[in-house]
């Protein structure tokens, strides 16, 4: 499939490139001019050759290439002002001669006829690969939601479509407006995109950090001061940090001549470019972390398991587990209703060394309480951890049935991460979030953000690699034609 994308995008510019090709070797300028008593035009006779004519006003100049260089057509148009006096207006234009007798207007890289097109399969083909990575990203969410390999599908397709949306928006508003875009103007836009999306980011940036702030300020009063539960107040403070840096960089770039400053301005640039992407997967991350915790399973289930956390000293359930157990009974019931189908609860949970009894057994009280048959509980009282409650209950479940349907409930922050540590066991089964406090959301889509990181980080690398090198040639071609 990959193939094919890259084989149509390369057909799609070089098809744009022959148009150019085709109809580049001519170019048009005109000018309104009035009361003209005399029109001299002065241009190097060995590189181009000009045609006029003046027809109602308009003076119309056919430009013809002859060999390749750079020459200013330079216009004087003389007539008479209100004392009779002869008054002279210059209008100058410049006009490059590329290989192949292409003709491009004002600048190097300016406008050529039938440059439209390049712009044109520039957008097809971020459709294209929009198109792709959607398609990628709904199978893999199909075949399994809990895999991080979503999250960084998701993360480049917002950072394709920001880039695409830019580009449409202004391509549409200048089409609108009449304002023909040159290739350089257009790879000026691409160059500017990311510093666009900073500068939108922001407020975001800034909200985000403040929420960050507020709700690891509360984990560490709760749970206690450990560098995982201040990972909020790091990544906030460095989105919003760098986010205000990007802004001032943008406001202050020009396209100097000076050598240092291109060199600095381009390693500024490729760094936006890698912020932006970062700041795609961390959105990418909430999104996927939200979809993991809100969705509903299908009431096919034969068992259920309930992931363990900390009990009460006197063996009875705090409101964090409790929460998990009710979540499962509510599915259960709900499966009845809709299906008539009974389901087997599997609390999962061993003992710490301050518990007096296991999770696991702490969780089977609870659900007896609540009205449900004992024989529809099997414990696993051994696991010390979610990989372990994963795995040993699996194990006890298909030692009773060789094909089970299986869902797991845990807390709303957790879906994904269980999700994962299953599926990275070979255990694809379905998750069921439970409420849970907000400050708990946050702090796991940080760590789910590292973790995407970290567990993808070789194709985060190839991505941004490849992403940094078409920015950096973008780059390098918006500071051509101030050489040439």
């Amino acid at each position: 499939m990959k193939k094919k994308i890259i084989i149509i995008i390369a057909f799609l510019f070089f098809s744009s490139f022959l148009i150019v090709l085709l109809l580049g070797r001519k170019a048009t300028i005109e000018y309104i001019i009035e009361d003209a008593e005399s029109i001299s035009i002065d241009y190097d006779k060995s590189i181009i050759k000009c045609d006029y004519e003046i027809n109602n006003n308009k003076l119309k100049i056919d430009i013809l290439p002859i060999k390749k260089g750079h020459t200013d057509i330079v216009i004087m148009v003389n007539k008479k002002n209100t004392d009779s006096n002869m008054e002279t207006t210059e209008y100058r234009k410049n006009v490059y001669v590329h290989f192949m007798n292409i003709i491009s207007l004002n600048r190097f890289l300016g406008n050529v006829n039938g440059d439209i097109s390049v712009i044109i399969a520039f957008l097809i083909s971020l459709v294209i690969i929009m198109l792709y990575v959607i398609r990628q990203f709904i199978r893999g969410i199909r075949k399994n939601l809990y895999e991080y390999r979503n999250i960084r599908l998701l993360g480049l397709l917002i950072f394709i479509g920001i880039i695409f949306a830019w580009h449409f928006y202004t391509f549409v508003i200048d089409t609108i407006n009449n304002y023909y875009m040159s290739i350089y103007i257009f790879i000026q836009d691409i160059k500017t995109s990311s510093m666009m999306f900073s500068s939108f980011m922001l407020p975001i940036a800034i909200i985000i950090t403040i929420i960050l702030t507020i709700s690891n300020i509360i984990l560490v009063m709760r749970e206690g001061k450990t560098w995982k539960n201040m990972l909020g107040v790091i990544l906030g403070g460095f989105i919003c940090l760098s986010t205000l840096l990007l802004i001032i960089y943008s406001s202050s770039f020009t396209n100097s001549k000076d050598f240092t400053s291109i060199i600095i301005n381009g390693i500024s640039f490729l760094i936006s470019i890698g912020i932006t992407y970062l700041e795609c997967i961390l959105f990418g991350t909430i999104i996927i972390g939200l979809i993991s915790a809100k969705h509903i399973p299908k009431y096919d289930k034969d068992y259920i398991i309930i992931l363990g956390c900390k009990i009460k000293g006197d063996g009875t359930l705090l409101p964090l587990i409790k929460s998990r157990v009710d979540k499962a009974i509510e599915f259960s019931k709900k499966q009845k209703e809709k299906t008539g189908k009974s389901i087997c609860f599997v609390p999962s949970g061993g003992k710490g060394n301050d518990e007096i009894i296991s999770e696991a057994d702490a969780m089977k009280n609870y659900l007896i309480e609540q009205g449900i048959s004992q024989k529809q509980i099997i414990i696993e009282n051994k696991s010390t951890n979610t990989y372990e409650n994963i795995k040993f209950s699996n194990k006890i479940i298909t030692k009773e049935n060789k094909q089970p349907v299986i869902a797991f409930c845990t807390s709303n922050y957790h879906v994904f991460r269980a999700g994962n540590i299953a599926s990275n066991q070979g255990i694809y089964i379905e998750g069921i979030g439970a409420k849970t406090k907000t400050y708990y959301w946050i702090n796991a889509f940080i760590r789910e953000f590292v973790a995407t990181l970290v567990s993808e980080k070789n194709k985060h690398i190839k991505i941004l690699i490849e992403i940094m090198i078409s920015f950096f040639i973008i780059y390098c071609l918006s500071h051509i034609s101030m050489f040439l």
